[in-house]
């Protein structure tokens, strides 16, 4: 009897791992997305007589502990309303300070509302204690994107990859950087992440012309969409006094800040002073699609491409250009002068699994720039997302340059066009290919550097993404 049972569990199991199969790789693979046939360009690189238009100035945070300091301060002086969305929030010493400010703001009366991918964010701990804090809380709201349905696996590629904070809709935060120790930490800090982030001003409230409208109105969208749900409806009394206990550590956090963070919180900084015009900022999203999207920021940058002449910078964090992706592009209309790219190395990546789709492909890669740089390190990683045409339009955000983040995954861009940033971006950029790359050769190796070193890698970490490049392949479409 006990037998019999055994065997219809093992065929359930079966028969449910061929159906998580077949939804999250099979369909995948053939899916085609839904076009959409009025999408359109943004930018046209040929019209240079676009002068003053825009309402919104920007400011580029690159250090780590800068960009840390500026989301605090933003929640800190914030008067109405907070409105964050992000991938992941990690369990550390950041996190708690950055609650200790949403708390804080929440019981001044401003209306808080987060939204986090409903399956990286499920299993910790720690973020479960203050959604306990959130659901009791009458100004605060949390939301997940695609949650885990069991029933529904055809769902689980779907993440949610948005990074966005928008303050009385009068000033927003876009980039690349998860909440967390690594994305914010001091200089020499083990396993920290380098990215960047944009701060946009506006001049005016719900002004059409800005781009903090176009923020708002998407924000309103997803947190109204139907993939979208509470992420707790109801609470025991004694998960409501789990929460009561987390909110007042989280204060305790942001009581004792200047022992936790080694920048002042509450040191008013002008960032506004950084401030650089702009001709016109855009806000770039992929459609909220299942299965496989229309590729509407891959879109873009693929059009950008193909007008471009003198430049284009690319970075990101792992490049994989699969077959689909590279279906997009006309090569013979990218005529571009020089094509210069920053990735991680082998020594530095921390994510080997989307890294090996980038080792697979990176003869070919060598073969079609006209300058290909690794970062060296050991103990810091790159996790920038930065795009430059031309000297003139900047691109910054979450997306990366691989099939999850064109397909798959939700993701937020913003689009610059500002001389004057771009090629502030692009000296900062440029200092981190000289201070901490290597350039790559035709044959792989690296070109000597007097002033980089190379990151020696482990050898099981060369292995191991050596042997992974050849499985990724077979699935490139999901990494």
């Amino acid at each position: 009897m006990i037998g019999k049972s055994l065997k219809i569990i093992l065929v359930l199991a079966g028969v449910y791992l061929l159906y998580i199969v077949v939804s999250c790789v099979i369909v995948p693979s053939f899916h085609e997305p839904k076009a959409d046939s009025s999408w359109k360009p943004k930018i046209d690189l040929n019209q240079n007589d676009i002068k003053g238009v825009s309402p919104d100035k920007v400011v580029l945070l690159q250090d780590r502990e800068d960009s840390g300091l500026a989301r605090l301060q933003l929640i800190k002086n914030a008067k109405e309303s907070v409105d964050i969305s992000t991938y992941a929030i990690h369990k550390g010493p950041y996190a708690d300070l950055f609650f200790g400010c949403i708390f804080d703001a929440a019981n001044r009366g401003v209306k808080v509302r987060i939204l986090l991918d409903g399956i990286v964010n499920k299993f910790n701990q720690d973020l479960r204690l203050y959604s306990y804090a959130i659901f009791a809380h009458p100004n605060i709201e949390l939301k997940y994107y695609e949650p885990l349905h069991l029933g529904k696996p055809w769902t689980w590629n779907n993440r949610f990859h948005d990074k966005l904070f928008i303050i009385d809709e009068e000033v927003a935060l876009v980039g690349g950087r998860n909440i967390g120790d690594k994305y914010f930490s001091a200089a020499g800090s083990k396993g920290a992440s380098n990215d960047r982030d944009v701060l946009v001003f506006t001049e005016a409230k719900r002004n059409k012309a800005s781009v903090l409208t176009q923020m708002a109105d998407y924000y309103q969208f997803v947190w109204e969409h139907p993939y979208t749900e509470k992420a707790v409806k109801k609470i025991s009394h004694r998960k409501e006094a789990l929460g009561k206990n987390k909110e007042k550590e989280a204060l305790r956090s942001l009581k004792n800040a200047k022992d936790i963070y080694p920048l002042p919180i509450n040191k008013d900084i002008d960032w506004k002073k950084d401030a650089y015009p702009t001709e016109k900022v855009y806000f770039l999203y992929n459609p909220h699609q299942r299965i496989n999207k229309d590729p509407l920021i891959w879109k873009e940058l693929v059009s950008l491409s193909e007008q471009a002449t003198k430049s284009i910078y690319l970075e990101s964090p792992y490049i994989v250009p699969t077959k689909k992706m590279l279906e997009y592009v006309d090569s013979e209309k990218i005529t571009v002068n020089h094509l210069k790219v920053l990735t991680n190395s082998v020594a530095s990546t921390p994510n080997l699994l989307a890294f090996s789709g980038y080792w697979f492909n990176r003869k070919e890669i060598i073969d079609s720039v006209d300058e290909l740089f690794e970062y060296q390190a050991k103990t810091e990683s790159l996790h920038g997302k930065t795009y430059i045409f031309d000297g003139r339009i900047s691109l910054i955000g979450s997306y990366n340059l691989d099939a999850r983040s064109t397909f798959l995954n939700t993701e937020t861009m913003i689009l610059i066009d500002s001389k004057d940033f771009a090629h502030y971006l692009q000296k900062e950029l440029n200092k981190t290919i000289e201070q901490h790359s290597l350039q790559v050769l035709e044959d792989g190796s690296y070109k000597n550097d007097n002033k980089v070193k190379e990151s020696e890698a482990a050898i099981w970490k060369k292995l191991v993404v050596k042997a992974l490049s050849y499985v990724v392949k077979l699935v490139d479409f999901l990494v």
